[in-house]
């Protein structure tokens, strides 16, 4: 009868020791699956392309102009090519890519646009893209600022463009 309470004494002391009220501090070591988060942003496939310039019966708004092409068409009519004897033309690949084209009315200052980031969203097939465009010393002669890219045809997709941290423009593309 004795060895029986020792091992109840001794079975309700380890399961009191086991199942303690008090809350244990994570120190890190441990995993929890209330610390785990999914990641869904990820950075977008954008492969800049050059050789280009803004057709002159072009003229952008105000402020940084964006735009979508999914056609040759469309891209012949706002781009011509700008060939001289050491440069090569990046030709868009229409078939799996869309282009990205951010532009700005004619300028004095030897403006460039920049692609700062660019995110999608790969759960809902959402994008992000942030531009600037610094203005450098002026110059005696205009330039009509251009950037183009290519990004992978997903699907239907919405796209965020920004100019700093300010949402300028959002395009969605068909399916």
């Amino acid at each position: 009868m004795r060895i029986h309470h020792i091992t109840a004494a001794a079975c309700l002391a380890a399961l009191t020791a086991c199942n303690s009220s008090t809350p244990k501090a994570m120190d890190g070591n441990q995993d929890s699956a209330m610390n785990i988060q999914a990641d869904n942003k990820g950075n977008m496939d954008v492969q800049p392309i050059s050789g280009y310039f803004v057709k002159n019966s072009i003229q952008p708004a105000d402020s940084l102009t964006f735009w979508l092409i999914d056609n040759q068409q469309s891209f012949d009519s706002l781009f011509g090519m700008a060939k001289t004897m050491n440069n090569t033309i990046d030709k868009p690949d229409f078939g799996t890519r869309l282009v990205v084209a951010a532009t700005m009315p004619a300028t004095y200052y030897g403006t460039q646009i920049q692609l700062e980031s660019a995110t999608i969203d790969n759960v809902s097939n959402n994008a992000e893209m942030h531009f600037v465009a610094p203005a450098k010393t002026k110059n005696s002669y205009s330039v009509l600022p251009l950037w183009l890219g290519t990004i992978p045809k997903t699907g239907k997709t919405t796209i965020k463009f920004y100019t700093g941290d300010q949402l300028t423009a959002t395009i969605t593309t068909p399916e």
